[in-house]
This record gives structure tokens, C-alpha cells and sequence, in this order.
């Protein structure tokens, strides 16, 4: 998920410090930031699952009708 960079700024804090770049969307974070962007993508996932688990009942239901 993560490679160590130099010290660059953070995306967040902008704050210059020892930065890790997201390999996902490339941006520099203070390791204070990446645990929040770690947990927003996760927030983000979980989101995508339940509309996929919406989805997939509806279609399911459609499905079932004669």
C-alpha cells in the first residue's frame, strides 16, 4: 500500500517531515496521516460493499419475480 519517501510534504498536515507515498493515489503522508487515509479508503471500501450487497439482493429479487 505504502512506500517510504524522503521528506517531502504531507498531503494532509503539510507539514515537511519523513513522508510515506500511497501507492494507490501517489500522494505523500506523515505516518500521523496515513493511518486516517488508511482508514477513510477502508470507509470507502465498505461503502462500495454495501451498495454491491444492495445490489446483488435487488437483482436477486428481480430475478425471483415471474
Amino acid at each position: 500500500m505504502a512506500t517510504v519517501a524522503s521528506k517531502a510534504r504531507c498531503v494532509t498536515c503539510g507539514k515537511e517531515k519523513s513522508t510515506v507515498r500511497c501507492d494507490g493515489c501517489s500522494q505523500p503522508f506523515c505516518y500521523n496521516h496515513l493511518v486516517d487515509h488508511r482508514q477513510e479508503l477502508n470507509k470507502q471500501l465498505d461503502e462500495i460493499e454495501v451498495s454491491r450487497d444492495l445490489f446483488r439482493q435487488t437483482l436477486t429479487e428481480q430475478s425471483a419475480k415471474p
